[in-house]
């Protein structure tokens, strides 16, 4: 058996690894011209580990990341919302959050991919045929095998022209992040805080993710598309964060114009169909998702274990395919609609209601908190 994968992202180069483990043949394919160190911060939770760990890369990923053993939600005025102990997390299963530079894990798992991944493929379309599919790309250059992986984001080519059409949803928001060379104090380093504004879609975090650099993050509330260069937009933020208690301001300042990435943040309603004859989508190309859990690359690597393991345990490839899709499905479509819930509770606007939200995270019983922990981190597959 051979796979074609369509991107070399997270979610891509985390299957071709998981399908080298099962022995099962692949090729990745990816639109960019060369592998750039781009993107931001991003916290990997322990479920994610978990699976890192079983592919055998978890090691590598522990050597040049942060774990924070304490993960706070609180309002601008330092009052602590919502506390999560990543210690306790890694103490009871397994793995804890690990936050790291994109980049840094990209390469981390290009190191582990055994072969090269093809640069400057984009994607053009598909053929199917008894023995297999054809991928055809824009340089003119085809590629065959008996099934075909999107893992090309949220604006999926493969999933808008071989499975289903999303339905787009803003969530309202618009986020800036940016990784400023800086180092915390080793108490800030262990304590990570995501701090929530007056409403309005309002939050901003920093983390550390290396030895010497900072991840900062920073969301609004405000139409899609809104037009801010990047120096009007550290601006806007050094505006809306000056209540912020902390060391907000000081992180703020750091950032350089050139260090600013923006996006409006998307996800899709929930889709069922996951896969058609030999295609099948993986990560953001199926499930996208506002980043308020820090789920979304988490769940793309889950994907990539368990799509690796139904096409070397099931005799065809339609039964790994639905086995696949209805051992995932339900799990993903509820990170997705906790995400958009949590999006739609930042949007709240007024004193009155702002002041609603925080009791309402700070009253979240123990119970609840220890039941999303069993669903988030525990895989008992």
């Amino acid at each position: 058996m051979k796979a074609i994968i369509i991107g070399a992202g997270i979610g891509g180069l985390t299957t071709a690894i998981a399908l080298q483990q099962q022995g099962i043949d692949y090729e990745i394919y990816d639109a960019v011209p060369e592998c750039r160190a781009v993107g931001a911060g991003i916290m990997l939770g322990g479920n994610a580990m978990t699976v890192y760990e079983r592919l055998g890369v978890g090691e590598a990923i522990r050597n040049v990341s942060i774990f924070p053993e304490n993960i706070f939600v609180s309002n601008y005025k330092g009052k602590v919302l919502q506390q999560v102990s990543n210690a306790y997390i890694r103490q009871r299963y397994g793995q804890g959050a690990h936050m790291i530079h994109r980049a840094t894990l990209q390469q981390l798992l290009l190191q582990a991919v055994t072969k090269e991944v093809h640069w400057g493929k984009n994607f053009q379309r598909l053929e199917h045929h008894s023995h297999g599919v054809v991928a055809y790309f824009e340089d003119g250059s085809t590629a065959t095998a008996d099934l075909l992986i999107g893992a090309d984001g949220i604006r999926s080519v493969v999933r808008e022209k071989y499975v289903v059409p999303a339905e787009y949803r803003y969530s309202g928001q618009t986020c800036w992040r940016a990784i400023i060379p800086m180092k915390l104090s080793h108490e800030e380093q262990m304590n990570a805080t995501e701090v929530w504004g007056n409403g309005n879609g309002l939050r901003a975090s920093y983390m550390q993710v290396d030895g010497d650099r900072v991840y900062f993050w920073f969301t609004k509330k405000m139409p899609a598309g809104k037009p801010f260069t990047d120096i009007d937009a550290i601006a806007f933020m050094k505006k809306e964060l000056a209540a912020f208690s902390g060391k907000m301001q000081q992180v703020v300042a750091a950032i350089k114009p050139e260090m600013l990435l923006r996006a409006d943040l998307y996800d899709f309603k929930p889709i069922s169909t996951w896969y058609k004859h030999k295609v099948v989508l993986l990560g953001d190309a199926c499930h996208a998702t506002t980043p308020n859990l820090g789920q979304g690359a988490s769940q793309a690597i889950e994907d990539a274990l368990m799509l690796a393991r139904c096409l070397k345990q099931e005799t065809s490839i339609d039964a790994a395919f639905k086995k696949y899709q209805d051992g995932r499905i339900e799990r993903v479509q509820k990170v997705v609609g906790i995400s958009w819930q949590l999006a739609q509770l930042t949007n709240w606007k007024g004193l009155l209601a702002t002041s609603v939200r925080d009791m309402i995270v700070r009253m979240v019983p123990n119970r609840i908190t220890q039941q999303q922990m069993e669903f988030l981190y525990s895989l008992k597959w």
